[in-house]
């Protein structure tokens, strides 16, 4: 193909897979987080504006292992991008998420992590509303 016909695909979004305990609890968690509900093929996808995640029930719970529990793992599970940390960080304190690290807010980077029924720890971070306190 030449330079001018080729074309390239975009990547819309993407999925994290979540190995879950009970698929019930999980979804519940997320739901509460404002995430929509879809179920397809045997597993739930929890979606809320650009991030997915796929809860797929696990056959034994003891296999439900978050990265973030490993040694020399990272602090995270799951990390998503948002304009607005502190309005997000406010959701979850109202809604009483249990969280792990921060919220932090700083000029240039903003970032909190919570963990959700299963131990997976999700940080967000970004910037910060810009509303006057």
């Amino acid at each position: 193909m030449s330079e001018l016909t080729a074309a390239k695909a975009k990547i819309t979004g993407s999925s994290i897979v979540l190995l879950v305990k009970d698929i019930q609890e999980a979804s519940s968690f997320y739901l509460n987080l404002g995430f929509t509900y879809e179920e397809i093929g045997g597993h739930v996808h929890v979606t809320r504006e650009k991030i997915t995640f796929i809860l797929h029930p696990a056959v034994n719970k003891d296999d439900v292992r978050p990265n973030s529990a490993v040694q020399g793992g990272l602090y995270f599970d799951a990390f998503a991008y948002t304009d607005a940390v502190d309005l997000l960080a406010e959701e979850c304190l109202a809604k009483a998420v249990e969280f792990v690290n921060g919220p932090n807010y700083s000029e240039h980077w903003s970032e909190f992590t919570i963990k959700d029924a299963d131990g997976y720890r999700i940080a967000f971070g970004g910037g910060v509303s810009g509303r006057p306190e």
